[in-house]
């Protein structure tokens, strides 16, 4: 530790020293005169002073001396320094370097420059400092821990290259800090290399770093951002005649072009190049490419839309797979006579969309025989139930997996009783609502996988307006997924085997509700579909960050990735995944990579990687917060109050003034005084006496 100043200029007071000095040499007593009548009957007493022009008092000057000296420095403000810091910090240093290799990372020109960044970050270390490595797109991986053997860190920077995959910035901040716990008394800094995409900063305001570690970013962008990217693909099969084509249409997106691009859009069907079609991309938003239609085969079906190539050549092809045309079969059940026209908005409904399409078979009564259920995914019963002869054949359809939806009514409503069949409720009766306009749904368990459509929109649920619906208390073992606002259940679910059990008292008609009419009414009737018969919508493809869940079914599985590796995926209490870690097309097989595959997926990069626009550097700290004090402390800087402390030396000196001050009070009354000496008296008269005869002397001479 050394001392410092932080108002050097107040030690010019220091000259002030010489005040007690002269104060010391220039002291003289003044006598002050008496008149006295006569001096003759007083003894004459000689007085001997010492001589005032040198110190006496060498105490009392050094403690005034010293109160003037610790008032000078008091206002100088002295302040203890680290001598290690205010010479720099020789401390070892710990770099962690973030490298980004998502996508984005592929622009013409931006990989080479983050390669040699990364190298000189290497070679500027001194000897002794330690480097480590982590790759990160939407999620990190550490390539090497801290080590001083920079040949080996450069070896490992050498393997990286850009992937498929979408941009996070947080998960490699927190492992970059975790890899840092093991130097903890060195000199920390996280360096980050990358194209600092905009997309990529999410998750950031959740970082906790120490106050100590240093963070900066080397920006490897290109200037130039003109990019297209083709971002969505629409696929549905359309019959010719006996024939079935598959008609296709892609979107494609353009950011920043300098000016219209015309290129050629290629369409590959099961790997093989099917149709082309010419399109000119606009300098900035979306074109419709549309390709014709194209014989396809019944079974799922591989396709690849891909441009020209442009800087960034992995967003120009996106990759999806068409499923089987395998339409959902839904049997409505529902009562002679005027219930056909109730159910109408249903129909037209689940009519509507594809990638499963919904096929409706209306039936008077219940199918019952097993040929007849095996063909069907759901049993959907329109305000009525079964008979008595039926429920057993449609609870071992749930058991094995079927679905079945009974659709609640003021029919059903009308039937009370605790004894009816397959409903696991009492009807008491229909609830009215014409006086206060309607009621609205609430305790809707968003989470659910009924209500998967509505987790971005909650509310839209919540505009529906029910005029009347039944009235009913839960009498089994059911889950409320939703209720009325007078607390009425509206929606109910059972389990039954590996099958489940929906009762609805929502009005699905325009004579009960404005449902029908209401935005929320097409994706509520659809995933009620899907959901109940186990039919979840498939979407096209997936994002690489993703997994692809195996069907249960596939025993042994082997799964070909996009580069022709052969994945055996482990089971486990969740069933059998696979994570989809590059661009491509999946595909899964039963023991061995032979035959027919019994499963495809196709996974894309997320379509934020084509969003070239990079945010600034000052951002990258934005939100970024210190962690609690403790935390690596060595690193840390002096707080506040650390330099506080250090700075509390004056008020030390002001006390030792006033200290001085007293004591030099006390010395100075009573302190060095001159001192009388008596002397040996001399006879006036003999004196007279000698005098005179002196006199006579030299008159005579």
């Amino acid at each position: 530790m050394g001392i410092g100043f932080l108002v050097p200029a107040f030690l010019a007071g220091l000259a002030a020293l010489a005040i007690p000095l002269l104060l010391h040499l220039r002291h003289r007593d003044k006598d002050r005169p008496f008149r006295f009548p006569s001096l003759m009957f007083l003894e004459q007493l000689p007085i001997r002073t010492s001589q005032r022009q040198r110190i006496t008092d060498w105490p009392l000057l050094l403690l005034r001396a010293l109160a003037v000296a610790a008032l000078v420095l008091a206002f100088a403000r002295p302040v203890l320094t680290d001598r290690a810091a205010a010479g720099g910090d020789t401390r070892r240093r710990a770099v962690v370097l973030v490298v980004d290799r998502s996508l984005s990372m592929g622009y013409q020109g931006v990989w080479p420059r983050a390669l040699d960044s990364a190298r000189a970050v290497v070679n500027a270390l001194g000897a002794g400092d330690r480097i480590g490595v982590v790759a990160y797109d939407d999620a990190s991986e550490v390539l090497q821990r801290l080590s001083d053997d920079k040949s080996q860190v450069i070896a490992a920077i050498s393997t990286l290259k850009p992937l498929a995959r979408g941009t996070r910035l947080a998960p490699a901040l927190r492992t970059a800090r975790q890899m840092l716990l093991d130097a903890p008394f060195a000199a920390a800094e996280i360096v980050v290399i990358s194209d600092l995409q905009r997309a990529g900063a999410a998750g950031i305001a959740a970082i906790d770093l120490p106050a100590g570690v240093k963070l900066r970013s080397i920006p490897v962008g290109a200037a130039e951002r003109a990019n297209s990217a083709v971002r969505v693909l629409e696929a549905r099969r359309v019959m010719n005649g006996t024939r079935s084509l598959l008609a296709v249409k892609a979107r494609v997106q353009s950011h920043e072009l300098p000016v219209a691009r015309k290129v050629k859009a290629r369409l590959t069907v099961n790997g093989r190049d099917a149709t082309t079609s010419e399109v000119s991309l606009q300098p900035d938003g979306e074109t419709v490419v549309t390709f014709a239609p194209v014989p396809a085969p019944e079974d799922a079906v591989a396709l690849l839309v891909s441009l020209e190539s442009d800087a960034l050549v992995a967003d120009d092809t996106l990759y999806a797979v068409v499923p089987r045309d395998d339409a959902v079969r839904v049997a409505l059940v529902s009562p002679s006579g005027g219930a056909a026209a109730e159910a109408l908005f249903l129909e037209r409904a689940l009519a509507i969309g594809g990638a499963p399409a919904i096929q409706i078979d209306r039936h008077a009564s219940a199918p019952v025989s097993r040929e007849s259920l095996a063909r069907t995914s759901l049993v959907l019963f329109w305000d009525m139930l079964p008979s008595a002869s039926a429920v057993a054949a449609l609870q071992d359809y749930m058991t094995k997996g079927g679905g079945v939806v009974i659709a609640a009514g003021s029919r059903l409503a009308a039937q009370r009783g605790d004894n009816l069949p397959l409903l696991p409720v009492r009807m008491s009766g229909l609830a009215d609502r014409l006086t206060d306009r309607g009621g609205t749904l609430r305790d809707v368990r968003i989470e659910h996988p009924l209500f998967t459509p509505f987790r971005e929109v909650p509310d839209a649920l919540g505009a529906v307006r029910f005029l009347r619906y039944p009235r009913v208390d839960i009498s089994g073992a059911v889950d409320v997924l939703a209720r009325f606002d007078d607390g009425l259940p509206a929606v109910l679910e059972q389990r039954i085997g590996e099958g489940r059990l929906l009762v609805l008292t929502v009005p699905l008609d325009a004579q009960r509700s404005d449902f029908p009419l209401q935005p929320a009414f097409l994706p509520f009737v659809r995933q009620l579909v899907l959901h109940t018969s186990g039919r979840d919508a498939v979407p096209l493809w997936r994002s690489t960050s993703e997994s692809w869940s195996l069907a249960p079914s596939v025993n042994d599985p082997v799964v070909r990735a996009p580069d022709g590796t052969l994945l055996r995926p482990r089971a486990d209490s969740m069933g059998t995944s696979v994570p989809l870690a590059d661009a491509g097309v999946y595909e899964a097989f039963a023991v061995s990579a032979t035959g027919t595959a019994v499963g495809r997926v196709a996974a894309n990069a997320p379509a934020s990687e084509s969003e070239l626009t990079p945010m600034d550097t000052t951002e990258l700290l934005l939100g970024v917060r210190d962690a609690e004090p403790g935390t690596m402390a060595s690193n840390a800087p002096p707080t506040t109050v650390e330099l506080e402390r250090r700075q509390n030396p004056w008020r030390v000196l002001l006390i030792i003034v006033a200290l001085a001050l007293v004591l030099e009070t006390i010395m100075a009354t009573r302190g060095w005084r001159a001192v009388a000496r008596r002397v040996r008296p001399v006879n006036p008269l003999s004196s007279s006496v000698s005098s005179s005869a002196s006199a006579s002397d030299r008159s005579s001479t």
